[in-house]
């Protein structure tokens, strides 16, 4: 790979995007079932759906632009634009359909016809989202092999993830504050300021980004069509052979996800258990996402210095505090907006919340790009775009199981969204899914425990592919560099560097 010096405007570059990563995800995770159960008047397990059905398309589609993104070298135009960059040209414009899933419909049409209108209008986004971001997580092991600039890059992306999760909250307040809580052209406009954001972070990325040259980049031909979708799948559950990467995923749904699921409840808990205000809860989320901003700043360091255990277990316990914090404070009868000093009881809890948890989302995703590194050792191949693929895929179908759940939830225990106050049994049911997300919590810190990747690691790693590709025998291994590769795999070394069946493999080697 020809070594190009990550600067700032890189680093800014590159994290931009997350702003439409976790910029959609955090409005559609906070405001997105709020919307559609409160304004367009959707039942809150159908509204949920919407979630499920364009998240299960995702199961097809995210490893789909996995693979195409992996092998567009084959084409003259991706050889031209980049096999990862042509897509974030591309997706620019297409980012102005984020705007129609907020965009509210005449009081008229039925509410059947405005469901379905929101699901073609979400799954069109959805294919969107993934076009930009398949290629754009695979695009930080493209333009370094160094621990620190990829753990800058992605503890950058990180830090705009939580601006992000700032601006989900900040510019719904501010309409809500200017147009009226209640007011749905607020929803619109909010979606309208982040389409633009979206388009001038991708635009950055296209223009200040590299990626691998087309000779450095060695996928095996698969020919037919009948094989090229053959080696798609092979590939993508190939990719759960890696130990690795199981222990990864293991801290990313169970420990990120227990976050996610709580971030959606988050506001049927402040607006219905607390009895708190819409723009309450705006507020309160907004400190959060400053404050991650600085924790993801101490778990960056925290990390270079002693891995990635440690931090996120820390990480989550603060999850499962704060929660049981808050569960506490309802139970103790501090609700209501009228009570004296609940807020400042709630911001408090926020506070520890935010300070704590900007790990959470930094720490899986940081882990994810030295996964193409240790599969390069076990396969022999760099499939950045295939993990790409296979870890969003995942994280998505289980985002969208966890929101249908939560959705099924409210409604089999008497939620309406049309009640100022709820009945007891809907007001358990949130409470109950507080208690689930600290149960998911604590198994994320168990995976954690297993994951062992640090930067004295990874260098001992990438030392050792360097030196099988420049020709070393592999009984010269070094007995460190061989215990590195086996705890890493999961495999034997003399199984290792392509002498085994993980992944596709040609009929026609070339």
């Amino acid at each position: 790979m020809e070594k190009k010096k990550i600067g700032l405007i890189h680093q800014l570059s590159y994290g931009s995007v997350n702003l439409l990563g976790s910029g959609s995800l955090a409005m559609a995770q906070t405001w997105l079932l709020i919307f559609y159960t409160t304004v367009v008047g959707i039942e809150a397990w159908k509204a949920a759906l919407i979630f499920t059905i364009a998240t299960n398309l995702d199961v097809i589609t995210n490893p789909i632009m996995g693979y195409i993104s992996d092998n567009f070298y084959r084409f003259k135009i991706g050889r031209r634009f980049g096999r990862r960059r042509f897509f974030l040209l591309i997706g620019i414009p297409l980012i102005v359909l984020y705007p129609l899933v907020y965009i509210p419909l005449p009081g008229g049409i039925p509410t059947d016809a405005k469901w379905i209108f929101y699901l073609v209008t979400y799954i069109l986004f959805e294919c969107v989202y993934t076009m930009i971001m398949i290629p754009y997580e695979s695009l930080a092991p493209e333009m370094t092999d160094n621990f620190e600039d990829r753990a800058t890059l992605t503890g950058t992306k990180a830090i705009f993830g939580k601006l992000a999760n700032f601006l989900s909250q900040i510019i719904p307040a501010f309409f809500f504050w200017r147009l009226g809580e209640n007011n749905q052209w607020a929803f619109a406009l909010t979606g309208i300021s982040f389409g633009i954001i979206m388009m001038v972070a991708v635009f950055a990325l296209y223009k200040n980004s590299w990626e691998r040259s087309p000779e450095e980049v060695h996928e095996p031909e698969a020919g037919s069509l009948l094989e090229n979708m053959k080696k798609l799948f092979i590939d993508v559950f190939s990719t759960l052979r890696v130990k690795a990467f199981r222990t990864q995923l293991g801290m990313y749904l169970f420990g990120f996800g227990a976050e996610w699921l709580w971030a959606s409840t988050f506001t049927f808990f402040v607006v219905y258990i607390l009895g708190l205000a819409k723009s309450g809860v705006a507020l309160l989320n907004s400190w959060s996402s400053i404050l991650q901003i600085v924790s993801t700043f101490i778990v960056m360091i925290w990390v270079a210095k002693k891995g990635y255990r440690r931090p996120m277990q820390a990480s989550l316990m603060i999850v499962v505090i704060s929660i049981l914090a808050y569960c506490f404070v309802y139970m103790a009868g501090f609700t209501g907006a009228g009570t004296v000093g609940v807020y400042a009881i709630v911001m408090g809890i926020t506070i520890f919340f935010g300070i704590g948890t900007g790990g959470v989302y930094y720490i899986p995703w940081s882990t994810y790009t030295f996964m193409a590194d240790i599969d390069e050792a076990l396969t022999g191949r760099h499939r950045a775009g295939v993990y790409a693929g296979a870890m969003t895929m995942v994280g998505k179908l289980v985002r969208a199981w966890l929101i249908m759940g939560l959705g099924v939830a409210l409604s089999f225990f008497g939620f309406d969204a049309n009640l100022e106050v709820q009945p007891q049994s809907a007001l358990n049911a949130i409470i109950g899914v507080a208690f689930f997300v600290c149960l998911m919590a604590v198994i994320g810190m168990f995976f954690a425990q297993k994951m062992r990747l640090n930067t004295q690691i990874h260098q001992q790693l990438l030392a050792e592919i360097k030196r099988r590709k420049e020709g070393g025998a592999p009984e010269d291994v070094t007995p460190d560099a061989r215990q590195v590769v086996e705890d890493l795999t999961g495999w034997k070394y003399e199984d290792c560097f392509g002498n085994n069946n993980v992944g596709y493999k040609s009929k026609v080697q070339s």
